[in-house]
């Protein structure tokens, strides 16, 4: 079986390193490598293998990133129904299913520890979340209603696309880490939307 990306996990990483850029993570489409963060986040053996060989990160290092990553990217208050199980709008129902029992192995309380948020995450009310966000998208039926209610309200991005149209070319962008004098401060750089993450860490990885 041939390597999985591990852009997903190498996001998680980053994060974890500089929490700063959750913020952005929150309104940036996702990494590549979902399904392997979910598997190393739920404690998957082959998972967590293959993982490390990916990255050269230990496993605890490994599970507390992508805990993390769950907590403020796909757990966020500002993620839709597919964006919570780790997925979009063209993810195949196996995958959606595939999702939701990873991340509730993860949100068990008797297998991990809280990841990010220390002693007092409440899991059990984002396991409420999680069902949540399944029960709106697992038929073929609920996800036609649920694509057309989104279709039917704009959502922040258009707003923001529509704004950023009747502006100077420089007012549109993604935040970056650059290194400022002594510490790491936040820059605009106009990034391709499907090429963020990749030049993203190809940056960080300049700057360690």
């Amino acid at each position: 079986m041939s390597a999985r990306s591990p852009e997903a996990l190498e996001a998680a990483l980053a994060m974890l390193r500089r929490p700063q850029l959750a913020r952005l993570a929150q309104r940036s489409s996702l990494p590549r490598g979902i399904t392997l963060l979910l598997e190393v986040a739920a404690g998957e053996p082959d998972a967590l293998v293959e993982a490390q060989a990916l990255t050269g990160s230990p496993e605890p290092l490994l599970r507390k990133a992508a805990g993390f990553f769950m907590e403020q990217v796909l757990l966020s208050r500002k993620s839709d129904s597919y964006r919570i199980l780790g997925t979009s709008s063209s993810a195949s129902a196996s995958e959606l299913r595939r999702h939701l029992e990873l991340i509730l192995r993860w949100l068990h309380t008797d297998r991990l520890p809280p990841s990010g948020e220390g002693p007092h995450l409440d899991r059990s009310a984002l396991v409420n979340v999680v069902t949540g966000a399944w029960e709106t998208v697992k038929t073929g039926e609920r996800r036609t209603a649920y694509d057309a209610a989104r279709m039917a309200q704009p959502s922040r991005s258009r707003r923001e696309s529509f704004r950023n149209r009747r502006g100077p070319p420089a007012a549109s962008g993604s935040r970056l880490l650059v290194r400022g004098p002594g510490r790491y401060k936040l820059a605009l750089h106009r990034i391709e939307r499907e090429s963020f993450w990749t030049r993203l860490l190809s940056l960080l990885g300049r700057l360690r």
